[in-house]
C-alpha cells in the first residue's frame, strides 16, 4: 500500500506551525499539526509508510516507528484526507497509550476538525444587543424564524 492524499476539493493553506485544510464536500476544516502535515504533503502515492516513517525520521532527527505512521495514516484517513480509506494499525507492538506517548514526543500528530455551519447557524450568530446599521438584534425568544429573519435583516447586501 502506497496512500495517495486527495487533492481535488481541497483549499489548503500552509502557515508556520501547521496546515489548515478546507474540505468543501464535506464542508470541513481540519487544522494538521506540522509533522501531520509533513506526512499528508509526501503521501504521493510513490512511497510506503514505512518509506515515509524513514523520510521523516530524517527530517525531524527522531525515531518514527511504522505503528506510530499507522496511527497518522488512519487519522488521515478518518478525515477523508487521502484518496483510499486505510483502517488502523493491526498487530501493533505497542500499546495505544506507547504510540501516543511516542507521536506526541515527535511533536504530535493533530488533526483538529471543524464543521463549518449552515447559512441559518451562520446567520443567527449574532449576539443579543448588538447592533447593525442601526438596527439591534432582538432578545432571545423560542420563535427561530424570528431570530433568523432579524439575523438576515442585520447582513450587510
Amino acid at each position: 500500500m502506497k496512500p495517495r492524499k486527495r487533492k481535488e476539493a481541497l483549499i489548503v493553506q500552509e502557515l508556520p506551525e501547521e496546515m489548515l485544510v478546507y474540505d468543501l464536500e464535506r464542508h470541513k476544516a481540519f487544522c494538521l499539526s506540522r509533522n501531520i502535515a509533513w506526512i499528508w504533503r509526501h503521501c504521493t502515492g510513490q512511497r510506503t509508510p514505512g518509506q515515509i516513517a524513514r523520510a521523516l525520521e530524517a527530517e525531524i532527527g527522531a525515531p518514527v516507528g511504522e505503528d506510530v505512521m499507522g496511527v497518522a495514516l488512519h487519522r488521515l484517513s478518518k478525515a477523508h484526507l487521502l484518496r483510499e480509506p486505510i483502517g488502523p494499525p493491526s498487530g501493533a507492538r505497542s500499546s495505544r497509550r506507547q504510540l501516543l506517548r511516542h507521536a506526541a514526543t515527535l511533536g504530535g500528530l493533530t488533526i483538529l476538525a471543524i464543521s463549518a455551519p449552515t447559512v441559518g447557524q451562520a446567520a443567527t450568530c449574532i449576539p443579543t444587543g448588538t447592533c447593525v446599521n442601526s438596527h439591534c438584534a432582538d432578545p432571545p425568544t423560542r420563535n427561530h424564524s424570528a431570530l433568523l429573519t432579524s439575523a438576515w435583516a442585520l447582513s450587510p447586501s
